[in-house]
């Protein structure tokens, strides 16, 4: 009966060991961090990357994806976002300089007090790919001919 006790002991614990070999010591560092950033945030996904640690989870009816240093400390947040929901700078700037484009592939960064947006242009002849700060100013970052 001691024999038994002993060995279920010894194979309980290199159970627990192997369960628990995966996780790292003191769990995910950048949780808080988003806990207190990112309160009523639903359907969280966690990645880990070799220099990142990245949540993407649903605020607000929008899909954002947060990255974090491998301290816990959050670098920015990327999100999908509708034409219409740009800034009125940007909009009237992109309707002035490329008219009837058909723009697409909207994201919006904001990386501290930082926010800009990325996105394709699709014009006549060209591909564009613009990148536009919150104050209208754009920049063409590449082009590709048609």
């Amino acid at each position: 009966m001691k024999k038994f006790i002993v060995v279920s002991a010894a194979v309980l614990t290199l159970i627990s060991t192997t369960a628990m070999a995966g996780t790292k010591h003191g769990g995910n560092p950048a949780e808080k961090t988003f806990q207190n950033n990112f309160k009523g945030a639903v359907d969280v996904k966690w990645d880990e990357g070799k220099d990142y640690i990245s949540a993407s989870f649903v605020l607000g009816n929008s899909r954002v994806i947060a990255y974090f240093d491998p301290s816990g400390e959050l670098l920015g947040t990327a999100r999908n976002v509708l034409f219409n929901q740009l800034p009125l700078n940007v909009i009237t700037e992109m309707n002035k300089r490329f008219g009837s484009a058909f723009v697409y592939d909207i994201l919006e960064y904001s990386v501290g007090s930082e926010t800009f947006y990325t996105m394709l242009a699709d014009t006549q002849t060209k591909l564009l790919k613009l990148r536009a700060s919150s104050t209208g100013n754009i920049s063409v970052e590449s082009k590709t001919k048609k």
